[in-house]
């Protein structure tokens, strides 16, 4: 039986997608980049891009940001590989951007906005981590652990809904949401308990379609036995694999716990909210993670 990630490539190669990986000058991005190619994926380089440079320094100028920008403005912002990468998904020459080797994820983020832009269906960006089991059987779906510090209520429920989406586009696989808390169904009063417990009815108004239950902790979420005993009426019973974090601070340690010391491999973060993909990187990203993370880009492509 093929493992996820043997899956995850088959259908990722069935996209005919074109990919671009701008951070060419890492030694990870080079060694990704040659497995791609040798598995069978279009890789785009960025020489290939520079070609079109008179194109993209038009693309610029037809940008509200650029506006008061010199020549010169113009000229660096191009030298940048990120940039230049963003500017040819924009334009409809490459299907894809997986960068974060390099650049942080606020630097991939705020050139993504400013030049992909938002989908019209989205009002934030958010982000996911599939966390995958070292036996590549067990899947999971973390968020948001890369993009906003504090959300609030209407935040979590937009969080939760772009997470389920991509779990379900991904893994073919009904989405089971946890919105997660120090709380179980009001076991504790605060205003962070508040704030899911709010998120959770805007969503069951919103996405009442969608499988989930809220708030509480996580052994509720993924213990049957606990979840009979604390939320006996859940609708998770135990089995949740969608998991939604109060803020990022909680998401940030959880998903590095899961990968550290559960040895799950944490692909991500996935940026969800965009008007095309544009992927980010933990700076501390492998190999591995670099080929599945831009397989994942080629299926959020269509």
């Amino acid at each position: 039986m093929l493992d996820f990630k043997e899956i995850l490539l088959e259908r990722a190669l069935k996209k005919n997608k074109k990919i671009c990986l701008p951070e060419e000058s890492d030694k990870r991005v080079k060694s990704a980049k040659k497995n791609l190619l040798s598995l069978g994926f279009e890789i785009i380089n960025i020489n290939q891009l520079r070609e079109n440079g008179k194109m993209y320094l038009d693309k610029i100028l037809s940008k509200s940001f650029s506006k008061n920008w010199t020549s010169e403005m113009k000229s660096d912002f191009l030298s940048s590989n990120l940039n230049l990468s963003l500017l040819a998904l924009d334009n409809g020459d490459i299907d894809c951007v997986v960068a974060g080797a390099e650049n942080t994820t606020s630097n991939v983020i705020r050139s993504s906005i400013r030049i992909i832009g938002l989908h019209p269906s989205a009002k934030w960006i958010s982000s996911v981590f599939f966390m995958l089991s070292p036996c590549g059987k067990k899947l999971y779906t973390f968020s948001d652990c890369g993009v906003i510090p504090d959300p609030n209520s209407e935040q979590l429920c937009e969080i939760a809904f772009q997470a389920s989406k991509l779990h379900d586009l991904v893994f073919k696989e009904l989405p089971k949401v946890s919105f997660l808390s120090f709380s179980t169904k009001g076991s504790a009063k605060h205003y962070k308990v508040s704030k899911v417990q709010d998120a959770v009815k805007l969503f069951s108004k919103n996405h009442g379609n969608i499988i989930h239950d809220g708030e509480m902790q996580f052994d509720a979420a993924v213990n049957s036995t606990i979840s009979s005993k604390k939320m006996p009426e859940s609708k998770l019973s135990g089995d949740a694999n969608v998991f939604i974090f109060p803020d990022l601070n909680s998401a940030n340690i959880a998903y590095k716990i899961a990968n550290h010391l559960a040895y799950y491999q944490s692909l991500g973060p996935i940026l969800v909210g965009l008007n095309k993909p544009v992927n980010d990187l933990s700076r501390g990203c492998t190999i591995d993670d670099i080929i599945y993370v831009s397989a994942l880009a080629c299926l959020q492509s269509n």
